[in-house]
């Protein structure tokens, strides 16, 4: 889902043929049956009910792994009383140490379970980079009636070529996924709790460690999910964004209309410049268009893990893998600390991340041919419990990787919503990189599962909205 992005208007023919899906590696998808009415997959009863039993109610593997080094899931962590702000996130795994620790003497041996990006930044910062890998938690946990939505709606969702229809109010509409571009919507419309409203940074790192900050509050409620009134019954969510940081954009206010079908419907934004009271609707903003504020490390499509239209590119299901990745990041969390204790030169300070070793959907996405593209081609490693990306590596035509986004998740346990405690995206070029949703130093708490009102999202309600 993008905060700072949207589109105005694109027209994108439709794909002709549905994707034919290739899963390598993992048998718990069973083979797909044709669905008449133009739907490129259905389930079947018996794979439905396979919700809740050997799978999970949001669709992954209930049981862990052979070598016990991956937990079976059972239930995630239990919901908690509200959040003193004033502390925060406390670290449920906080007596914890590290099974072993990966560094470029070592990173060789670990091979098998690391992605080719975080090799990479092993060899470019051998000195510096280090990862600490700890029991693994399945800790992602959901409101019951989320997960009952799921399976209410599974095999009724359709994907035709590169659109999405039908989802209801699920938030998993392809809990047993058939094909590489159904993982990544499933990644789109994940639970994100319904509605929130949050204030954090992002920072853009320069090789040499300096970086200034980007203060947002964000609030987004989605209209699919239920959870604004006079709900627009084609559209994904609205999204109002207020900056508070650096100083050109102090008081900029955008209103965003997220589309459920983003080749169907446009996306639209519009934007508020309080200095001169000027009302303006912003020009298309869309897949490798480089986002404002973000020292070009970032494009329009990469924002949230991945969102937007995904017609440009060949989704293919690569299968499944165990790889470490980072999860429940309660040391990023860690309201003490301060955003220069946490930011270092070439990555974050390697002593607050945690990985973990999960099991993994693994997405390639290549240009389709007419296609112009900086992102060549993609590899997307998608969390099977919250649906999330939780890295991605870019390649340029001539196969370098130029880019690795390597996404660390946390569970918000107070409101049963797992999400991410930071994204960070590295330019593998030059050494700099992109960290957002810090908000160690914020005081604006978060809040969730509000019912909004469709006036708050109203371009002509702009400048009423004023300061938050």
């Amino acid at each position: 889902m993008t905060q700072t992005t949207t589109v105005t208007a694109l027209a994108v023919a439709l794909a002709a043929i549905a994707l034919v899906a290739r899963l390598v590696g993992f048998q718990a998808a069973p083979p797909v049956n044709a669905k008449a009415g133009g739907a490129p997959w259905a389930l079947t009863p018996e794979q439905v009910a396979r919700l809740g039993q050997e799978l999970t109610p949001m669709g992954a593997e209930r049981a862990g792994n052979a070598a016990g080094s991956i937990p079976g899931w059972t239930g995630g962590l239990p919901q908690s009383p509200p959040v003193d702000w004033s502390v925060g996130y406390t670290d449920p795994f906080v007596g914890e140490q590290p099974l072993f620790t990966i560094t470029a003497a070592n990173a060789e041996k670990y091979k098998d379970i690391l992605s080719p990006g975080h090799l990479a930044i092993f060899k470019r910062d051998r000195l510096s980079f280090r990862m600490n890998v700890y029991p693994s938690h399945r800790s992602a946990a959901y409101p019951q009636d989320v997960m009952d939505e799921v399976k209410q709606h599974a095999g009724q969702s359709i994907e035709d070529g590169h659109h999405i229809r039908n989802v209801g109010r699920t938030t998993v509409p392809f809990p047993i996924p058939q094909d590489g571009l159904q993982v990544m919507w499933n990644h789109v419309f994940r639970w994100r709790g319904g509605s929130f409203e949050r204030q954090f940074v992002w920072a853009p790192v320069a090789p040499t460690g300096g970086f200034y900050i980007v203060r947002v509050r964000l609030n987004v409620a989605f209209d699919q999910q239920g959870y604004v009134v006079e709900s627009r019954p084609d559209r994904l969510y609205n999204a109002n964004q207020f900056f508070l940081s650096p100083p050109s954009a102090v008081g900029y206010r955008q209103v965003q209309w997220e589309p459920i079908d983003p080749l169907g419907t446009f996306r639209i934004r519009w934007l508020h410049v309080t200095q001169t009271l000027d009302d303006r609707r912003l020009p298309s903003y869309e897949y490798d268009t480089i986002e404002p504020y973000t020292g070009g490390l970032r494009d329009a499509d990469q924002n949230d893990g991945w969102n937007g239209a995904p017609d440009r590119y060949n989704w293919e299901l690569v299968g499944k893998q165990e790889r470490l990745i980072g999860y429940n990041g309660y040391k990023l969390a860690d309201r003490t600390l301060k955003y220069p204790e946490i930011i270092r030169a070439h990555h974050l300070n390697p002593d607050l991340l945690r990985y973990e070793r999960h099991r993994v959907w693994v997405v390639e996405a290549t240009l389709r041919k007419g296609r112009a593209e900086r992102l060549y081609r993609r590899l997307f490693y998608v969390d099977e419990d919250t649906w999330q990306v939780a890295q991605e590596e870019v390649y340029n035509k001539k196969g370098r990787m130029t880019r690795f986004g390597d996404h660390h998740m946390i569970q918000f346990y107070d409101v049963l919503v797992p999400w991410y405690a930071v994204t960070i995206h590295h330019d593998m070029v030059t050494g700099a990189y992109l960290v957002q949703y810090l908000d160690n130093q914020e005081a604006f708490p978060p809040r969730w599962g509000f019912r909004a009102r469709i006036a708050d999202y109203l371009p002509s309600n702009l400048r009423s909205l004023g300061l938050p």
